[in-house]
């Protein structure tokens, strides 16, 4: 027993080291944890063996328990770091709890022979509690922990921050006088991609492509001001903010003709009911609500309106940006996830679909989001995933204004665009 005992409590802190910070120090302060995990161990093997009978000893019990223990920490711990177990956490959790009660009960058939109903339903109660118990204790377990930051850094990183906030006017301000100005008399579209999470890369990749292929099929590629965040990069573009978005559309709107213009804005990270993921690693950003977009295009006085979400839940976006000379086109509805934000990624699904293999050989907008829907819905039936369901809105007005306007001439082959890192 003293030996499963050992093999476990290896297994567990190389586990710990393996999932640790790169460089944390050895903090022994966890063994506290652990101990009071093992007595809580004990216990719980102690009530299913008095449930058997009064004679019956723990010892059986706890060896079959320590025996199978190594394998459920190695399961567990793969499996946690698999995307899918983020995707439905309740699934799994019901999922593995189900996993532990039917080894809990082949490990009593170990220990004592055949199973009899006290000692099931005492083990069956424990393995349903003890998620609740160890939520309830947050025992802190971790013996590679990161220092954490001394006051001196964090004073550094505030300064850091307050200078690039404070440079971000004077950033947009320069990137909008680099676009060209509408020529009179002759409508054109302008782009304004904004990448809002800078952890992933997937989203600028996805946002730069987007400029690309709008800029080939609209000629806007001269009339474009990107918005990113990047945790690695915060100087090469200004930042992805509420406050950016609202000031880039307000300067860009005086370059603009806003009688006739067209202004694409491209919004690409994670989603949520309430809007979009806006985060740059420890910047003091907020989030981007939908009423937030549609007050700053009123405010910029931006009349035809271009709206593509690239998000989860990214339909949310439609009703507060709905209205006659709006195009709303999403990767989701309000109510469902879209798919393929892995960091290892060059597109989303929904980017990829519609941006690389859609819109560059439709003859229109909406032809182009039809034949991505339906990609879409082809690829999530094959990965066995929930559909997303894109949502469309184009406003009656808007309708005849994107009929009005020169019909782009689509390209032969969309392999001509290549993503650029």
């Amino acid at each position: 027993m003293v030996l499963l005992l050992g093999v476990n409590l290896a297994l567990w802190a190389l586990l710990d080291f393996l999932h640790s910070p790169a460089r944390a120090p050895l903090v022994l302060d966890g063994l506290f944890g652990w101990a009071c995990y093992l007595l809580l161990g004990l216990a719980a093997c102690a009530l299913p063996a008095r449930a058997q009978s009064r004679a019956a000893e723990t010892r059986p019990l706890l060896v079959t328990v320590l025996a199978a223990a190594p394998f459920v920490l190695v399961v567990f711990s793969l499996a946690s770091d698999l995307p899918i177990i983020s995707r439905w956490p309740i699934l799994f959790t019901l999922l593995g709890l189900a996993y532990l009660v039917c080894l809990a009960i082949r490990a009593l058939g170990a220990a004592y022979g055949p199973v009899h109903w006290r000692p099931a339903l005492t083990a069956i109660v424990l393995v349903l509690a003890a998620p609740s118990v160890a939520g309830i204790l947050d025992l802190d377990t971790r013996l590679w922990v990161p220092e954490e930051q001394s006051q001196a850094q964090e004073s550094d990183d505030a300064d850091q921050a307050e200078a690039l906030f404070y440079d971000q006017p004077s950033r947009i301000a320069a990137a909008v006088a680099r676009v060209a100005p509408s020529q009179p008399g002759k409508p054109g579209f302008y782009f304004v991609g904004f990448a809002g999470d800078g952890s992933q890369g997937v989203f600028r990749r996805e946002t730069l492509f987007a400029n690309e292929v709008f800029g080939a099929r609209f000629g806007s590629l001269e009339r474009s001001v990107l918005l990113i965040n990047d945790t690695d990069d915060r100087d090469s573009y200004p930042l992805a903010s509420v406050s950016g978005l609202e000031q880039t559309l307000k300067v860009l709107a005086a370059r603009m003709d806003l009688e006739q213009d067209v202004l694409v804005l491209f919004l690409s990270s994670h989603g949520s009911e309430d809007g979009l993921e806006v985060e740059n690693g420890s910047l003091p950003l907020a989030q981007l609500a939908p009423e937030d977009v549609r007050e700053a295009l009123d405010a910029a006085g931006i009349r035809w309106r271009v709206i593509v979400v690239s998000a989860c839940h990214s339909g949310v976006f439609v009703d507060a940006l709905k209205g006659e000379t709006a195009a709303i086109l999403t990767a989701s509805d309000a109510a469902h996830e879209s798919f393929g934000c892995d960091d290892d990624r060059e597109l989303t699904w929904f980017g990829e679909a519609f941006l690389k293999d859609s819109l560059p050989v439709s003859a229109s907008l909406q032809d182009a989001f039809h034949k991505a829907a339906g990609l879409i819905a082809q690829r999530e039936d094959t990965e066995h995933e929930v559909h997303s369901n894109p949502q469309l809105f184009v406003g009656e007005l808007m309708q005849r204004k994107l009929a009005e306007l020169p019909a782009p001439k689509p390209a032969r082959d969309s392999r001509a665009y290549s993503v650029r890192r």
